[in-house]
């Protein structure tokens, strides 16, 4: 329809078809498809819940974690088509409201897992960049996408902490806090030497990440 309307040449749209990036991704489908038929996917499902056991919270963690490291090496929407029975299997007896957290769960793991490396949908991205000679290394992308991605993993992950166990979650708060707190004090009324290895030491992660 869009042909029709713009009058546009169909020989210069479809030489601008990315032929390669569409066999990359339907060859992804097809492994998603694979695991699911003979029965690998199931295979994951025991694993992950006899792992957890009936401790819903590590079913939780597992789920976010697992999903999200598996949609970094394959794209996230076959990754979510295959662990969907795993969560429903992992929800069993429980609640509606804790049902709908496992489902959250996968959810986020699938969605920011896919940002940790360039596989899966990134390809596409970096192919537009490559077209426009911004080209963007592996390195580059990885270094960055694996401290957002684990951070927003670590970020649920205290969520989870707080919402199903407390006492826990409280700790871990109080020393990232307490942590934080000595480290301003050092920074700002610590001796000259304290405060240029600070200096020294942020920077070093900065560039270790940005560069």
């Amino acid at each position: 329809m869009l042909i029709i309307i713009t009058r546009l040449d169909p020989k210069d749209i479809i030489s601008k078809i990315d032929f390669e990036l569409i066999f990359y991704l339907l060859g992804i489908f097809i492994i998603a498809g694979g695991l699911e038929i003979t029965g690998v996917t199931d295979a994951i499902g025991v694993v992950l819940l006899n792992i957890g056991g009936t401790n819903f919270y590590v079913q939780l963690l597992i789920l976010l974690w697992f999903s999200a490291y598996l949609s970094s090496c394959m794209d996230n929407i076959p990754i979510t088509k295959v662990l969907i029975p795993v969560a429903d299997a992992m929800a069993g007896n429980v609640s509606l409201i804790n049902r709908n957290k496992l489902f959250y769960s996968l959810t986020f793991g699938a969605n920011w897992g896919d940002n940790l490396t360039p596989l899966g949908d990134n390809i596409l991205v970096f192919n537009i960049a490559e077209q426009n000679k911004r080209s963007i290394s592996f390195k580059s992308f990885f270094k960055l996408g694996f401290v957002t991605t684990n951070y927003q993993l670590i970020l649920i992950s205290l969520y989870y902490t707080l919402v199903f166990n407390t006492l826990l979650g409280l700790i871990i708060i109080g020393t990232i806090i307490f942590i934080i707190v000595i480290v301003i004090i050092l920074h700002k009324f610590g001796p000259n030497k304290v405060k240029s290895q600070i200096i020294k030491f942020t920077t070093r992660i900065r560039n270790m990440i940005v560069r």
